[in-house]
Formats: C-alpha cells, sequence, structure tokens
C-alpha cells in the first residue's frame, strides 16, 4: 500500500536536516518503522549520535544568536509560514498516507485531520502578522516599553500518535515568535516532520531556524538538558513528561508539557440519546482510542444507564473495523505489540476489579496478522478502578451512572489527569454551568470543535501550559520591559 523508497526522497529516508541542509547520520544506528496491519518494516531509519544531537543544538543557537529570523518583523515571518503552508497543502496526500503507514490512521480520517495541521499554521502566520510584538504603558516619569521577545532556541518533542497536526501546532507558534526550533520526532512517525523540512527548505526558511533529527532516549535527554536550548515543548506521556519537567529545572529552561487525558463525557437527564451520540462518537475513540482527548468515560443518570449502555453497545458493534487504508474503516489497530498488550492488560485489569464487558474484550479473531482489539465497553465500573481512573490510549470506554449533578461533577474530576470533557443536554447554559465545574483544559457542549485559536492544555497532570492560539504563541515569548525617560518638549522656534 505504501512504498517509501517510491513516496519519499533519499534524503526523507536517510538524512537529517541541520542547518538548513541533508546531513548524513554520523552513526550507524537505525530504527524500524513497523506497519501496525501487517507488522512489516516500512523502513528503516537513522538515529541520531550524540554529536549530531549537538550539530543540531549548535545549529539552532547561531541562527538564532546571529541569524535574521529572531530579529524579523512579524509579517515576515508571517509571510514565510505561509509559504511553508501552501507548500505543505500540495504534499497533503501524501501527509496522510504517511500517517496511514506509519501508526494505522484510517487514511478517510487522516485525510480529512491532515488539514487541521496545514489550518494551523495558517492561523499562526496570520497571528504574527497583527501580533503586537511590542506596547507602550504610560509612566508617571516616561513610559514603559513592554516587549515579547522570543524565547530563543525551542525543542519541540513530537508524538507518535498525531504527528503532523501535533508539529504544526508546536512549530507554527516558535517559528511565528521568532524562535529557532529543533525537532525531536517520535521513533515510530518521524517521517512527516521530515518531509516538512523538505517544505521549509523549499520555501526558504534561513539554515538553521529548523533543524530536524530522529532521535532515541540518550541523546533525546542530551537535547532536553543542553543549556543552549531555552524552551521545550513536549507532547507525550506523563512518565516521560516528569523526567523532561525534572531536566529542564536544572536549566530553569521553560517548558510546556502536554501529557494525556482521562476526560469525561456527561450526558445530562434532558439529553436525548441519539442526538448527543451522534456527536460524541467521533470522539470517544478516535484513532482506535490513541487521541489524548479520547472522552472514553461516559457518565449517565442512573436512571437511563440501560438505555445508555445498549446503544453505545449496538454504535461500538456497528464501527467499521478493518485495513486502514480501505476508505470504511473507522477503526484500524493499534500502534505494536507493546501498545495492545498495554490496552489488553487494563481490560485484564477491568474485569479483575469486577467490571462488566458489555462487548469487545480481547484481540479481533477476524484478522491474522496486525494488532486489532476489539472496541471495549465496560459497565458496572467505579471510579477507583484503574480503567476509570489511567489513560489506556486504546478503544475501550467505561459508562459510569451518577444520581446528581454533584456526583457526576465529582465522578468527572475524580482521575489526576484534566485534559478534556463534554456535557450533553438540550439546554446549552445548564450544560455550560456544569461545564464550568469540570476541573480539565478543554471542555465542549454538544460536542467537541477543533480549531487552531482556542488554547489546549491541561490541568492536574495532563501538563503545564496552553498550545494554540494567542496563549500558544505566548509560550515561546519572553517579556522584557524598557524604562523610557520622559520627552522634554523643547521650543523651535
Amino acid at each position: 500500500m505504501f512504498d517509501a523508497h517510491e513516496e519519499l526522497s533519499a534524503d526523507v529516508r536517510t538524512r537529517f536536516f541541520i542547518r538548513g541542509q541533508w546531513d548524513a547520520p554520523t552513526s550507524s544506528k537505525h530504527t524500524p518503522i513497523i506497519d501496525p496491519t501487517t507488522e512489516e518494516v516500512v523502513l528503516e531509519v537513522p538515529l541520531a549520535s550524540p554529536e549530531d544531537a549537538e550539530c543540531a543544538i549548535l545549529a539552532a543557537r547561531a541562527a538564532f544568536d546571529r541569524g535574521p529570523w529572531p530579529l524579523m518583523q512579524g509579517h515576515e515571518r508571517g509571510a514565510v509560514l505561509a509559504k511553508l503552508a501552501d507548500a505543505l497543502s500540495r504534499r497533503a496526500p501524501l501527509l496522510a498516507r504517511l500517517w496511514t503507514a506509519q501508526v494505522g490512521m484510517p487514511i478517510n480520517l487522516a485525510t480529512r485531520l491532515i488539514g487541521t495541521g496545514i489550518q494551523r499554521l495558517r492561523y499562526y502566520a496570520e497571528l504574527a502578522d497583527v501580533f503586537e510584538f511590542e506596547t507602550v504603558r504610560p509612566l508617571a516619569g516616561g513610559t514603559a516599553r513592554v516587549r515579547k521577545e522570543p524565547a530563543g532556541v525551542a525543542l519541540l518533542i513530537v508524538p507518535w500518535n498525531a504527528p503532523f497536526p501535533i508539529l504544526c501546532q508546536k512549530l507554527g507558534a516558535a517559528l511565528a515568535a521568532g524562535c529557532t526550533c529543533i525537532v525531536k520526532p517520535s521513533p515510530e512517525s518521524p517521517l512527516d516532520t521530515l518531509v516538512l523540512a523538505e517544505c521549509a527548505k523549499e520555501v526558504g526558511l534561513p539554515p538553521g531556524v529548523l533543524n530536524v533529527l530522529n532521535a532515541d532516549a540518550q541523546e533525546s535527554a542530551q537535547l532536553v538538558s543542553s543549556p543552549a536550548v531555552d524552551k521545550v515543548s513536549f507532547t507525550g506521556s506523563l512518565a516521560t513528561g516528569r523526567q523532561i519537567a525534572v531536566a529542564c529545572a536544572e536549566n530553569m529552561t521553560r517548558l510546556t508539557l502536554e501529557l494525556g487525558g482521562k476526560s469525561a463525557a456527561i450526558l445530562l437527564e434532558d439529553a436525548d440519546l441519539p442526538t448527543a451520540f451522534d456527536a460524541l462518537m467521533p470522539f470517544a475513540m478516535p484513532f482506535s482510542g490513541q487521541i489524548c482527548f479520547s472522552q472514553s468515560r461516559i457518565l449517565v443518570p442512573r436512571q437511563r444507564l440501560d438505555q445508555a449502555a445498549g446503544a453505545l453497545k449496538a454504535r461500538l458493534e456497528a464501527l467499521p473495523m478493518g485495513d486502514p487504508w480501505e476508505p470504511q474503516t473507522e477503526v484500524g489497530p493499534v500502534l505494536n505489540a507493546r501498545q495492545a498488550n498495554r490496552v489488553l492488560s487494563y481490560i485484564a485489569s477491568g474485569r479483575s476489579d469486577g467490571a462488566e464487558i458489555l462487548t469487545g474484550g480481547g484481540r479481533s479473531a477476524r484478522f491474522q496478522r496486525g494488532h486489532y482489539i476489539e472496541p471495549t465497553l465496560f459497565i458496572s465500573v467505579t471510579s477507583d478502578m484503574a480503567i476509570a481512573r489511567e489513560e489506556i490510549f486504546g478503544p475501550v470506554l467505561t459508562v459510569q451512572p451518577y444520581d446528581s449533578i454533584d456526583e457526576a461533577v465529582e465522578i468527572a474530576n475524580a482521575p489526576q489527569m484534566g485534559l478534556s470533557g463534554s456535557v450533553y443536554s438540550n439546554d446549552p447554559e445548564r450544560a455550560y454551568s456544569v461545564a464550568c465545574r469540570i476541573r480539565t483544559g478543554q471542555v465542549g457542549v454538544n460536542g467537541l470543535q477543533l480549531d487552531p485559536s482556542v488554547p489546549f492544555g491541561g490541568y492536574k497532570r495532563s501538563g503545564i501550559g496552553r498550545e494554540g492560539g494567542p496563549e500558544g504563541l505566548e509560550a515561546f515569548l519572553e517579556i522584557k520591559s524598557v524604562f523610557m525617560p520622559k520627552q522634554e518638549m523643547r521650543d523651535v522656534a
């Protein structure tokens, strides 16, 4: 279905992008990209050595300290970002295919969502054009010029599950701010980032402003702990996020962390179930549940539990599961054997804790190859169970009943993560009043929306800081106050 040697250049397949050029790795280390559908190797890609990592750091540092990018006006940087978005638009079909080939995202969904990444770049191109990087405030003794200046060298660490949209959100904001960047993609899905580097070279991004290399744990830690790096933006697991936070604390490196979620969808007693489930299902287990904002916990009034659970069971059993290259597929395989074993261990945990499986519950017997797990629905779930507290990152939903709004809010807020959530009601203002009580960074009323102008991030252990919107740009800026004396009026007559 995907031929890396036919569809990708030799540069993307075999090199790193450093100083505006394609550099051969100094190490012989490689890692395989595995097709989750066939379990076959798509491509062997190089891994950086410590020397490669240091080269990328030095390139980004020199481009910030001596290059034109941080000194350019916002509208000038915005114009380059707009050209980059145009170049990526021309590669959109390839980028969608890469998403499917590397991690098994169903091609229909990949084709639709690639546009969200390009939209994010365009948003920051337009924001850079109008953003006030300097304002003047009157003081008793003169004025203060409050400047918002680029933070410096930004290390952007991108996860495997949605590499292109997440990369565009981070990179668009960092470049709009005037930072120079090192991008470290996940070894499971690095190809999107390298294709973007091709486009950056095509549109004339100054050398060293964007540097891309694939790295393993040791070299990734080297990048994070470097005193030459001023800002780290990471999306990934809580465990890795904690390690990054500790390393950043040593140098007081600025950081943004997005560390996943355990999001609840609350159906109020007046919600129309078919309408609510129509809005909810695209966000309940998109990409086999391997999305951080999946609405994986469904909370319903106790008197409607049987009705809601039956309707959810029917909907999950009707989801087309199969080859992600087929346009009708909505549920494909999970990433790899490690991910499959993780999900299956949570399913086993739910069983042993006393939860009941209404549908699913194991590997699909329909497929001889690939890591296919049946869409699974648990009832008889309590908030102390691991399946109700911890992010599973797989096609698993739970249904829990509540007896009052206060109890629903308590259940929604029980996990130590707070990334997303949603509330469904025929009265949007009533749903809004409930949404305001949920301790998460994002809540949808009668559905969720993906828009680059809105900040995204989490409460509690879901992370620190926000991406998206003006807030995402601010995350890559430092603030400087310059005090100016009062200008005396002179008589020129």
